[in-house]
């Protein structure tokens, strides 16, 4: 630990809470300030940070973060100066919407109600956040001190959305919390990272087992919420909750099983002293020794993995930059890759992880030409490291699922598509992402109660994903469900504020049923998260067409384009009442095979072509059945 570490981390309990104060009032106008910046100012780590702030508030960084931002909020309300919507962004919310549900959680009332209700409240804001920060587990509290700490907690437990309670659980259920690194050297985060996928990857071979996704999880990293309430949110009856230390030659883990329900029980606990190199003969120990705590059996033929641990290593460096989703990250990846086959090209999963990365990489090409040559280049080498993976390890359920993506959207072969994505879900049934891919099986064939079907299993393997919960509310949108789809919109929104994706299909939902000024309110804040500023202030002054014909002539011309998709450009057309300026989009994105083309022609404004011979042409290329939309009463 560093000197500044040490200062900090022994820091009296007032001064370290007083520092974090002035810290996150220092960027409270920074929405994009959160607990990795504020560690890094405190000159801590993350999970150093974590047990400081649980020790004398018992409340996470994100908690307090929030509560800072809320009190302040107040305070410049009570100015009676700003807009609610003003107060929210001085305060640090990228979006107003969610702005005033975490007031509303929080104070019991919507911002614009508060100078109202401010007389009856028992207790002043200002106090309310130093309870906050005020440690609450001390020997001699007043009665009257007792009785708002728990109000406080209440609405904190209240806030957590609790939409799944002990009895909706199945039978056998488990997610694996992100394992928490005490290590003193944080230069090797891909190992817990890593850890905790492949734990996550041998518990999903149990039979009867279902597992979370990681990114679920992931979102409970530093969460101080009763087990209870993670399990709830999880859908899940059991809990596996870890640390690892490790040094340069060694490796400690230790793990706990928690059952949540009905009263917090921890069944199982157990320390795990390994090689670091050996990451795999370690995730099999711990794998089995939960399943025979669960009393279910293992497949007698799994193998424990023997793998040179250089390689592995590289893998998960190469895996943790995947994750990131950027581009220099991914070609870092590939690099990182292409060391590991060099020292021994048997491990199947770094062939699968080589597809993928190069399957990511097309997504950050906007030159439409440019795309189209880097997807057909790139084919040859996504082919062969697939077959390689496959050829290595046929168990390897991912390689078969990423195969089945490829032959749906780069080929239109949507049946051998579903061959590949089932024998991938048939090797390991806890996949989310073959779900997803066989949710857009059905979207194209017109099967709407399959299609819905498959984004639930997927919502209820990762039901923390947004992108999951998001596929969920689009596949409502398609069925003509636009009240259920913008009820889920918003779930979304609630807990990811920030998720493009959400505030589109909100603003979409809206717009099919003819609600326009909602319509643009969604769309403005997507806007807004994008960065297109101008954009969203002729959304405000202008009207619907008026604003929909702005970003048409911004898109279709200048150097500035708020979109580059051709898909996406076809069916605004139609809201403007354009259906030659869509079918021109619709042909082009047909010449460059645009990935989303046959999934954004099913959209229910799309109807407006149906008698249109070039784009019944289109739709058949590639593989749409247009007979079973027609038929839908929408």
């Amino acid at each position: 630990m560093s000197k500044v570490d040490m200062e900090t981390g022994n820091m009296p309990e007032d001064k370290f809470l007083k520092k974090v104060k002035e810290i996150i009032l220092a960027h409270l106008e920074d929405d994009s300030f959160g607990v990795a910046n504020l560690a890094r100012e405190m000159g801590l780590s993350r999970s150093q940070l974590f047990r400081k702030l649980k020790s004398c508030s018992n409340y996470s960084a994100n908690q307090l973060i929030r509560n800072i931002r809320l009190a302040e909020a107040c305070k410049l309300i009570e100015e009676d100066t700003y807009t609610v919507s003003e107060v929210a962004y001085k305060v640090g919310f990228s979006s107003p919407s969610y702005f005033n549900k975490c007031f509303h959680d929080q104070y019991g009332c919507a911002p614009s109600d508060y100078l109202k209700t401010k007389t009856e409240q028992a207790v002043p804001v200002e106090k309310t956040l130093q309870r906050s920060l005020r440690p609450v587990l001390k020997i001699v509290i007043p009665a009257v001190m007792v009785l708002s700490v728990i109000l406080l907690l209440s609405l904190i437990r209240n806030n957590s959305n609790t939409s799944v309670n002990a009895a909706s659980v199945s039978e056998h259920s488990i997610a694996v919390m992100p394992l928490l690194d005490l290590s003193e050297n944080k230069q090797r985060e891909h190992i817990a990272v890593g850890l905790t996928d492949a734990i996550i990857l041998e518990l999903s071979r149990i039979k009867n087992l279902r597992v979370i996704s990681r990114g679920s999880a992931m979102l409970f990293q530093d969460s101080v919420l009763p087990y209870s309430n993670i399990a709830a949110q999880l859908g899940v009856n059991l809990l596996l909750e870890g640390s690892i230390v490790y040094n340069d030659d060694s490796m400690r883990v230790t793990v706990q099983l928690i059952e949540p329900f009905p009263e917090e029980k921890h069944l199982w606990a157990n320390k795990y002293e390994e090689s670091s190199l050996n990451i795999i003969h370690l995730s099999n120990d711990i794998s089995n020794a939960i399943a025979n705590e669960i009393e279910l059996v293992v497949d007698d033929s799994k193998k424990t993995s023997s793998v040179n641990p250089n390689v592995y290593d590289l893998y998960l460096k190469a895996h943790h930059l995947w994750l990131t989703q950027k581009p220099q990250s991914i070609r870092d990846a590939i690099d990182y890759l292409q060391q590991s086959m060099a020292i021994d090209s048997g491990y199947a999963p770094a062939y699968s992880l080589l597809a993928e990365c190069y399957i990511s990489l097309n997504k950050f090409i906007r030159n439409n030409d440019e795309k189209l040559k880097n997807r057909q280049n790139g084919r040859a080498a996504i082919d062969k490291a697939l077959n390689k993976a496959i050829e290595i390890d046929g168990s390897l359920a991912e390689a078969y699922i990423t195969k089945g993506n490829i032959l749906g959207k780069f080929d239109y072969n949507w049946e051998g598509m579903k061959t590949m994505v089932e024998k991938g879900l048939k090797l390991n049934p806890n996949k989310s992402t073959g779900y997803i891919a066989l949710y857009y099986y059905y979207l194209v064939k017109g099967e709407l109660d399959k299609c819905i079907a498959m984004a639930h299993k997927a919502e209820e393997l990762d039901p923390l994903n947004p992108r999951t919960l998001n596929t969920v509310a689009n596949a409502y949108v398609l069925a003509g469900r636009y009240s259920e789809a913008i009820e889920q919109y918003q779930d979304v929104i609630k807990m990811f504020s920030d998720y493009g994706f959400a505030w589109d299909g909100l603003g979409y939902a809206y717009y099919m049923m003819g609600d326009t000024t909602n319509a643009i309110e969604a769309w403005s804040e997507l806007h807004r998260i994008i960065g297109n500023t101008e954009l969203v202030k002729y959304y405000q002054t202008e009207s619907f067409k008026k604003s929909i014909r702005f970003w048409l002539d911004k898109t279709t011309t200048g150097e500035k384009m708020y979109c580059s998709n051709p898909s996406i450009i076809a069916m605004v057309h139609l809201f403007v009442d354009d259906p030659e300026g869509a079918m021109d989009y619709i042909e082009f994105a047909y010449k460059y095979k645009h990935l989303d083309l046959p999934f954004m022609i099913i959209k229910p404004n799309f109807r407006k072509l149906y008698n249109h011979p070039g784009f019944n042409e289109i739709a058949k290329k590639v593989g749409v059945n247009l007979n079973n939309y027609k038929k839908m009463n929408i």
